[in-house]
């Protein structure tokens, strides 16, 4: 069941309700056809996608809008889009990542050869975590834009990756069943079962003592970062999950869901570990371009209408 995160955000419909409370923090003037949209590492900005490769930033604090000139011809997969607070990471299905400082000007080129899927940032900005359509993930260096190491799979590529704060764990959720962690230089940790079928995203706990993943099979797993030791499951959400991200403390984590028949959004999914069955949040999904967290909350990026879109924090 190979689903790549762009078919995932072009098909969009569904809800569900919980006892979450949804909160609007944000309303922000947007260009129309924008299909997907995250929240930068900090939580100060947004970055969205719209059309093939047409990239905007917005400022949380002003509302400010500017276009981002990436200069790529090739197409822009939702999740090859990376950001914080000095940088923009975006790649192409050309296999061309472009890094931008954070007024927008070019600064270096890396040229993978394969289309890219998948970008994360290092806390300090240091290193950036590659996931493409055919390889495991890679470890680049900003500075000099040369791949440090490339981690391994039984077979398939690397879906979701992410970066311990220190720079010293990286985890990737990989197509053949696993959890891979990594340290900085590339030795592998271990290599943890993420269920019968692929997991397509991960993602750290603040703390980076436990991380969740989930993907074709439904179920959001817990596990301990150092080890790779599954900790608890949910219930089974009868979808696959593409996207995940979990809180800024603790350990709750929220999830897109796609119907498993027809791929089209089924919900935006609730889970908290320590207590309470896997739910669904009291929102639209058609509405939904994208998740992340800013140091209070968990966060959502949705079309408020056809001229808005406004980020909102799940408490």
């Amino acid at each position: 069941m190979k689903i790549t995160l762009a078919a995932a955000v072009l098909l969009i419909a569904g809800g569900g309700l919980c006892g979450q409370t949804v909160k609007p923090l944000a309303q922000l003037d947007a260009p129309g056809g924008l299909i997907f949209a995250m929240v930068c590492d900090g939580g100060e900005s947004v970055v969205g996608l719209a059309g093939q490769n047409d990239l905007y930033a917005w400022s949380l604090t002003s509302g400010e809008r500017r276009t981002l000139k990436a200069g790529l011809d090739g197409r822009v997969d939702p999740g090859a889009v990376a950001c914080n607070r000095k940088m923009f990471a975006v790649g192409s299905s050309h296999g061309t990542v472009v890094l931008l400082d954070a007024a927008g000007v070019e600064q270096r080129r890396l040229e993978l050869k394969e289309e890219v899927t998948g970008l994360t940032f290092s806390a300090d900005g240091t290193t950036l975590a590659v996931t493409t359509a055919n390889s495991p993930v890679q470890l680049c260096d900003v500075v000099s834009g040369k791949a440090l190491w490339k981690g391994s799979t039984d077979f398939g590529n690397s879906y979701g990756a992410r970066i311990g704060p220190d720079g010293n764990l990286i985890i990737a959720a990989d197509g053949d069943t696993h959890v891979r962690a990594y340290d900085r230089k590339g030795k592998l940790l271990y290599a943890a079962d993420a269920g019968w079928l692929e997991p397509f995203d991960v993602s750290l706990s603040a703390d980076a003592k436990t991380f969740t993943v989930a993907g074709a099979e439904g179920i959001i797993e817990l596990h301990a970062a150092a080890t790779g030791k599954l900790l608890k499951k949910s219930a089974n959400s009868g979808n696959p999950i593409f996207l995940l991200v979990m809180a800024p403390q603790g350990r709750k984590v929220i999830g897109f869901e796609l119907d498993a028949f027809r791929m089209h959004a089924a919900a935006v999914a609730y889970w908290d570990p320590d207590g309470g069955e896997l739910k669904n949040l009291p929102l639209d999904a058609k509405t939904l371009l994208g998740i992340g967290r800013n140091d209070k909350s968990m966060l959502l990026v949705r079309q408020a209408s056809p001229g808005k879109i406004s980020v909102e924090s799940v408490e």
